[in-house]
């Protein structure tokens, strides 16, 4: 049995093509009183899982803090979907695919570590082939050189969302980080967030419009918390410094090394972390057949 939470209409296409081929049961949230996106509830949920069960859902928000909670004490598997690493397409079908792409992690909500099994490497290199016709999907996941020089640091403080998950205070993270960064190194340090006026309204703010390559373009480094623009920014050959529930984790330094910004992590094990996090995200026509599932489980290759 599969405990499915619905948490919007946005996401339940990828959640209901995921387990439409196995026994599940589906639950809804309801809003209530309160702080936007953070004000649901599961009315018709009675708070436990059962050993034989496991859980599906997407988000950070709309009560799915209480799902991830509850697997975690009862060490129930969950599946977590969100964005793809690679060829988000705003629940458009992408040009190169007619198809659109979500990822789901197994038990965790990033793929924080290698996953070196063999069928990962096969899989990226179908992906590879079906795309050749199409740049712009191909330099996506397609790792340029190591840059050894660059001119600023940028740093990306987690969101209001990412932050309310990991109970931080995203402006004291700020502050922090570039403090210590002035430390140890005379490079410019630029902030980006994700939301262009900063604001602790969330229902107000606007995202960043700006393209995240702009920023990238020169950078020495990137420091973040959970972003995936680490992610990209180490495929375009910019080191990275991050938590361990970044996606970009198994080939960055933590956020304790800073004192290391003048000497970052140029691993050499990049291409296998890439071909990993291709592993980690699926088409609907993939979830829709069961091999998303058969996948995430180590039955399909």
């Amino acid at each position: 049995m599969i405990y499915v939470f619905d948490v919007k209409r946005a996401s339940s296409p990828f959640v209901n093509k995921f387990v439409k081929q196995f026994n599940h049961k589906t639950y809804n949230n309801k809003e209530g009183e309160g702080e936007k996106f953070y004000n649901f509830s599961w009315p018709d949920w009675d708070g436990d899982i059962p050993k034989d069960c496991q859980v599906v859902f997407q988000g950070l928000l709309r009560g799915t803090r209480e799902i991830y909670e509850k697997c975690k004490e009862l060490g129930r598997d969950f599946y977590y979907l969100d964005q793809p690493y690679f060829f988000m397409s705003s629940y458009k079908e992408h040009p190169a695919f007619n198809d659109r792409w979500y990822r789901i992690i197994k038990n965790n909500t990033q793929k924080n570590y290698i996953d070196k099994t063999p069928r990962n490497k096969r899989r990226y290199e179908r992906l590879v082939e079906r795309i050749k016709n199409f740049p712009s999907a191909l330099d996506e996941i397609t790792l340029k050189p190591w840059r050894y020089e660059g001119k600023h640091i940028l740093v990306i403080p987690p969101s209001y969302h990412t932050a309310k998950w990991y109970d931080l205070d995203r402006h004291d993270w700020e502050r922090y980080y570039v403090n210590e960064l002035k430390k140890h190194t005379k490079r410019e340090i630029r902030v980006r967030h994700k939301y262009k006026d900063n604001a602790d309204d969330i229902t107000q703010a606007k995202k960043n419009g700006k393209d995240l390559y702009d920023d990238l373009k020169d950078a020495h480094a990137i420091v973040s918390f959970h972003s995936m623009c680490a992610s990209q920014a180490v495929v375009y050959g910019v080191p990275s410094f991050c938590s361990e529930h970044s996606p970009a984790w198994p080939v960055s330094l933590s956020l304790k090394e800073l004192d290391q910004i003048e000497d970052p992590l140029y691993s050499g094990e990049r291409q296998q972390w890439l071909w990993s996090l291709v592993g980690s995200q699926f088409t609907e026509v993939e979830m829709s057949s069961g091999n998303a599932y058969r996948y995430l489980n180590g039955e399909n290759t």
